[in-house]
């Protein structure tokens, strides 16, 4: 739980926004009177721990209540701290909320200003009617056409992997009564299969049989997309939200006869969506622009790696999806685990480049055996009816020892309450001259609420580079907000190169370890509290990432650019006061988490420690702040995820009724430096005397139990989650 109290002007104040917003202070989350117990104006000690701020449920104050949804008069967001705006709207820029740590001290509307949706939109004039229209969509039969490059480059594994591929989705992920169509392209384009209702197996086996297996000759990208458009219109006369899946490794060849930027200005014109795959380094870079430009998605494939082609197409629940690409032993097992949310229309499918005999030997929860036995380079074991939950283990054997191989693990769900991952990066194109890093993140939830002590990490492909990135829930930088359920990790440049970067998210929850929390996380009721409870179920699921491109990459070799994190969750605590023979002494006790020296791996070299009078100075001018004086102490930081604790001592002859800030600055061994910390403020007296002791965790017996509260992003990198916050978590 955050800070609810902080120090300002003299006094202890309740964490508002804005400082506008009535209420009452007392204990507990109902706030009885206990004038004595929660005196504010008392600032030679810490706060009791159990008074609260109860704002009033009905406000003259009509801005944001800082998540109190529940108060009647909320209609407006906060505001700049400008004397243009209203008062009662400005922000609260000095209340140790979230909103300000995660979000630079900007109030919600200057957060929605700087983003680029706000930035491109055209004002609306006054008069324009603001009531809201709804639209009921309802979803209708799918109609899709693969468009598949056969072109000479395509010739060997590539063919092959994308014959195979497309012979799976036809067998496992078609879904019956809906509609798809084959257009092949080389320098010129080719319809194998006009749109086919898919109803009977019969109709699957005579689209399979219209998939392409031979590569020769250039690339007419274009071509293909504008056969795919007739194809679609033939059959529906007005081809508007039907799809394409177009797969290509890549340019188009000049002199074509159609342009790709001909066909993509029809692809928009008809309104189909069109999903893309560049199946290498090499494939167009307007195959992601086309995809972005009619709401489609769009991925990468690349012929090394752990990643298939197989993980862009699925949209049922995977569990388990992978490509190897040296096996030798003619046997090989693996495991997967199925939770209760899922268990219908189970399967396990194998896949070799090569013919063989396959053994396919699953084996389960209460003594569940199936065996399967086929010959050929696909082979499928399907669970009969609904798969009972738990650990379940596949056992492989092939007569020959196969050189690449994929696995893939699916089932459907049979409960609305399912886990579900929701994956992202921080942006899809990052320029890495802009010394950002990209971000990975992994929203794990069953139904809305949060799942814990999940396993998460991800696999970074290039090609020519591979790394796994742990994901993490801890609050330390990039992650947020410890314990929300959201898994963050930077990728770091020894993952990537130049051009295009594959990511696929691997989730595990082991029975009796992974939590979920009983409530939303968000804005809550004035009296609820939320204990997490443990979730008896193993589960796993697997998740491919839209492709990332990375431009301005260099590999600097071991020349260190990257600066330590942000340190996120500066706090003060164990306030004491003693009389001195030069009027009073006043010492903090100030907490942080360490970060690392690069980002948030590893150990930085040092601190800066700045001090002002002046809130901006620290927020905007850091390095020209004065620096707190170190008495017979030398802070070293820890390595990331440990507690630092520094004494500040502040002496004074004049009472305590002015306000000081204090905010830290992390630095590695090449002098780079973190971005400013969170900023807190102390109450202190005129021309006061500050220095910096050893400091320590010890709790004394009145003090406020401390918790850390870590937490630490980049969050301009991702505004839309400061959004999120603003509507209900600070």
């Amino acid at each position: 739980m955050g800070e609810k109290f902080y120090q300002a002007g003299g006094k202890w104040n309740p964490v508002r926004c804005t400082d506008s917003v009535d209420g009452k202070i007392g204990l507990g989350g109902t706030c009885s009177h206990a004038p004595e117990k929660c005196n504010t104006n008392n600032t030679t000690k810490d706060i009791n721990k159990n008074c609260s701020f109860c704002p009033d449920r009905y406000q003259d104050v009509d801005a944001s209540l800082m998540g109190n949804q529940w108060i009647n008069a909320l209609s407006q967001f906060c505001d700049k701290d400008d004397p243009t705006v209203k008062k009662e709207h400005r922000h609260n820029k000095f209340a140790p909320t979230k909103q300000n740590k995660q979000c630079y001290y900007k109030s919600a509307w200057e957060v929605m200003r700087e983003h680029k949706d706000f930035q491109s939109a055209v004002k609306l004039p006054a008069s324009t009617n603001t009531t809201p229209e709804f639209q009921i969509i309802q979803e209708t039969t799918s109609y899709r056409v693969f468009v598949l490059d056969t072109s000479g480059s395509m010739e060997g594994t590539r063919i092959a992997t994308l014959q195979q591929t497309v012979q799976y989705i036809i067998e496992q992920l078609i879904s019956e009564g809906s509609w798809l169509g084959i257009v092949s392209f080389n320098s010129s384009a080719t319809v194998g299969k006009h749109l086919t209702e898919v109803n009977t197996q019969a109709d699957r086996d005579n689209l399979k049989k219209a998939i392409p297996t031979i590569a020769k000759g250039g690339t007419c990208i274009g071509c293909g997309l504008s056969e795919a458009i007739q194809v679609l219109k033939r059959h529906l006369g007005n081809a508007a939200n039907g799809e394409i899946i177009l797969i290509s490794d890549g340019k188009n060849s000049k002199n074509t006869k159609v342009d790709i930027n001909t066909a993509r200005q029809k692809v928009i014109a008809e309104k189909i969506v069109v999903h893309t795959i560049s199946v290498s380094q090499q494939a167009d870079t307007l195959l992601g622009d086309i995809a972005r430009e009619t709401g489609g998605r769009y991925y990468t494939y690349l012929d090394k790696g752990s990643i298939s082609l197989v993980g862009a197409f699925d949209q049922n629940v995977m569990l388990l999806s992978e490509k190897r690409d040296s096996v030798n032993s003619k046997v090989n097992r693996l495991r997967f685990s199925i939770d209760d949310s899922l268990g219908k229309d189970t399967s396990f499918t194998f896949m070799t480049q090569s013919d063989n005999n396959i053994q396919l030997q699953l084996n389960g929860p209460n003594n569940y055996s199936q065996l399967l036995e086929s010959q050929g380079k696909i082979a499928t074991l399907s669970i009969p009816g609904i798969a009972q939950a738990g650990e379940y283990e596949m056992t492989i054997t092939t007569d020959t020892t196969p050189k690449t191989v994929e696995y893939h693990a699916k089932s459907v769900i049979t409960s609305n309450d399912i886990i579900k991952v929701t994956t992202m990066l921080s942006a899809n194109e990052v320029d890495f001259s802009s010394g950002e890093l990209p971000i990975i993140f992994a929203d794990v939830t069953r139904g809305y609420r949060p799942i814990l002590n999940a396993t998460v990490s991800a696999r970074v492909e290039t090609g020519n580079k591979s790394c796994d990135v742990h994901l993490k829930d801890d609050g330390v930088d990039p992650d947020a907000f410890v314990n929300d359920g959201i898994y963050s990790g930077y990728i770091f440049p020894n993952c990537v190169d130049s051009g295009r970067v594959k990511v696929k998210v691997n989730v595990k929850g082991s029975e009796g370890e992974t939590m979920i929390l009983k409530s939303v996380t968000g804005a809550s009721s004035p009296d609820e509290v939320d204990e997490p409870a443990i979730y008896n179920s193993s589960f796993q699921r697997v998740e491919s990432l839209e492709e990332l491109y990375v431009t301005s990459y260099e590999d600097n070799g071991a020349s260190d650019v990257i600066a330590p994190g942000r340190i996120t969750d500066v706090s003060l605590y164990n306030i004491r006061t003693e009389s001195s023979s030069h009027g009073e002494s006043r010492n903090f006790t100030i907490t942080w988490t360490a970060t690392g020296n690069d980002k948030s791996i590893g150990q930085a070299s040092s601190y800066i420690l700045g001090i002002s009078d002046d809130f901006e100075t620290l927020r905007n001018a850091f390095d020209s702040a004065e620096q707190l004086e170190m008495r017979n102490v030398s802070l070293i930081p820890q390595v990331t995820g440990k507690t630092e604790a520094l004494k500040i001592v502040v002496d004074a002859e004049k009472a305590y009724t002015e306000t000081a800030y204090f905010a830290i600055k992390a630095v590695d061994e090449a002098g780079n430096k973190g971005e400013v910390s969170n900023i807190i403020s102390i109450v202190v007296a005129r021309g006061y005397r500050a220095t910096g002791e050893e400091g320590s965790l010890e709790i004394e017996e009145d003090a406020t139990s401390f918790a850390v509260y870590n937490c630490g992003m980049k969050i301009l990198i991702i505004v839309q989650l400061c959004l999120h916050l603003v509507l209900g978590l600070c």
